[in-house]
């Protein structure tokens, strides 16, 4: 199973040493990420620092590592299916019609705890925990 999943979860991983930030690096299905998510991420990243108490170059060393586990699907890979995307999510919110258009893309499910993604039909969507349940790694 492939699973696109959107920065909020990210950055919960890189917050706390969570079941989401073991899920990210123990998960058998592919983990993949619109190539925009880095830039996401970096807006964050003082509150990153702030929330989790680790020191800047730490959270650095966080994102380099959860990102060995999770692969970076760049927008030309993508960028067929955002009109798709659009229609069916662009009206709820804008900012996922670009993760809505990776998973459609890469024929994958969304991992997100952003209810938005329930308003649409087009892929599944798991929250952080169905995604737990899913794989049983309590």
């Amino acid at each position: 199973m492939k699973l696109v999943i959107d920065a909020n979860v990210v950055i919960s991983a890189l917050i706390a040493d969570s079941k989401t930030r073991e899920l990210i690096v123990t998960l058998e299905p592919d983990l993949l990420t619109p190539a925009f998510v880095h830039d996401e991420i970096a807006n964050y990243e003082d509150l990153i620092v702030k929330k989790s108490g680790m020191k800047p170059a730490r959270v650095a060393q966080f994102i380099d590592l959860l990102f060995q586990y999770i692969d970076v699907v760049p927008a030309s890979e993508f960028y067929p299916a955002i009109e798709k995307a659009d229609e069916a999510i662009g009206d709820t919110d804008p900012n996922d019609v670009l993760y809505l258009a990776c998973a459609i893309a890469c024929d994958a499910a969304i991992w997100s705890d952003d209810s938005d993604f329930d308003k649409q039909d087009l892929v599944e969507a798991y929250s952080t925990s169905e995604v737990i349940n899913l794989f049983d790694t309590l």
